[in-house]
């Protein structure tokens, strides 16, 4: 397949738009919503099932929202729970939560989009294309640059792994501040550590550089060209990098604590202004959504990539377990790319099986969410019949020896 040649802003065709949702007593369906077990517990033939709602209960997570993919369609959508903890406040599959670092994923989608169009090279010394920021030179530089492929990987030797959120009323800084460790920033600069390419370190901050480099390739803000090469083309209408997420965008499901209390008051949700790196505003759907264009594009089914990229992006960089965003894992029918989110108050899990088409998007409102996206990932392994398995699929590989 060619590069893209048509507007970017051009709604893309994806199957999961004409899916046929499976129905509430298919029996997959409810084995799904009733056989979820603790985590300590798999393995056990004996083990006591439990509901969504009482895992949600169980583990202080007010709320969650998920959608499964089967074969490239979006088969099953649906929330759980309460908006905030207390109310009747019921969650949808368009319900927006903060997703944390599958913000990540969508910034690999505008920067692999703009290499289709021809005004990026992931092999290229990022210097080439930022203007209002520099990657400074020094001994890490002497002998290699900082490229997009190494960025996208965590390879290329930034320092800051993540950033802390912002609570309701606290100044935002801008990017140039964040890289520069400026006040309002709450972290020191953004700089080298180590050799590019050299080895991977994961680094919000790395992500940061290609925000910026967007902002400065494009000329728009970067909420508006993350709508122009992703959110737009693949009908995310739920989704946003505004920060702080208006209360106009509606239907939001507020910030808890590990406990399940009401956090980040009096607004109800933090904000994330490193953009790229965690600033995603999303739905169940509108990630279901981007997981398929993904997978179609990578088995030569769809156009939001071109084949060549998408299969570059689910390859292992060296040195990583990265790929061109996405965490990959397994071989052959287990093949899986993959990422997780860690906000101060919500937690995500978003997952691909390359060989299948089939997926799993599960998003939670609660610090303590992660205990609970577990639970409901591996019921739907079971339910579904995956051959790509919680204890097999996703642990970080050894580089020794490499």
């Amino acid at each position: 397949m060619t590069g893209l040649t048509a507007c970017v802003c051009a709604p893309l065709l994806l199957a999961a738009a004409s899916a046929e949702p499976l129905s509430g007593d298919d029996p997959r369906i409810i084995a799904f919503e009733t056989r979820l077990m603790d985590r300590e517990a798999r393995g056990n033939p004996d083990a006591t099932r439990r509901t969504i709602e009482e895992a949600l209960e169980i583990h202080h997570v007010p709320g969650a929202a998920v959608a499964i993919i089967e074969d490239g369609e979006i088969v099953w959508a649906k929330g759980y729970g309460t908006k905030l903890a207390g109310e009747d406040m019921p969650i949808d599959e368009d319900t927006v939560f903060s997703a944390g670092s599958i913000s990540k994923m969508i910034n690999a989608g505008i920067i692999l989009r703009m290499v289709d169009e021809g005004l990026l090279d992931l092999d290229r010394d990022v210097n080439d294309y930022v203007t209002s920021w520099k990657v400074e030179d020094s001994a890490f530089t002497a002998e290699k640059k900082v490229t997009l492929r190494m960025i996208l990987s965590h390879t290329a030797g930034f320092s800051i792994h993540g950033f802390p959120d912002f609570e309701p009323g606290e100044d935002l800084p801008t990017a140039l501040q964040t890289l520069n460790g400026e006040r309002p920033a709450k972290q020191g600069p953004v700089r080298l550590i180590f050799t590019p390419g050299e080895r991977m370190q994961y680094s919000g901050g790395g992500i940061t550089v290609s925000q910026v480099l967007i902002e400065d390739v494009t000329g728009l803000s970067y909420p508006e060209a993350a709508r122009k090469y992703v959110l737009d083309p693949l009908g995310m209408t739920r989704s946003t990098f505004v920060n702080p997420l208006p209360a106009s965008h509606g239907n939001i499901a507020r910030a808890h604590d590990r406990y399940g209390v009401p956090a980040a008051l009096p607004r109800g949700w933090e904000a994330m202004p490193e953009l790229a790196a965690s600033g995603l505003w999303t739905s169940a759907e509108d990630m279901a959504r981007f997981i398929i264009a993904l997978e179609e594009s990578a088995n030569g089914e769809g156009d939001f990539l071109s084949t060549d990229l998408a299969r570059d992006m689910m390859t292992r960089v060296p040195m990583s377990w990265h790929g061109l965003g996405p965490r990959l894992n397994g071989e052959g029918e287990t093949r899986v790319f993959h990422h997780g989110g860690a906000n101060t108050s919500y937690r995500a899990h978003m997952e691909g099986h390359l060989a299948s088409g089939d997926g799993i998007i599960i998003l939670t409102n609660s610090t303590n969410g992660r205990a609970v996206w577990r639970e409901i990932r591996k019921s739907a392994e079971e339910a579904f019949g995956w051959p790509v398995t919680a204890e097999a699929g996703f642990e970080e590989p050894s580089f020794d020896g490499q």
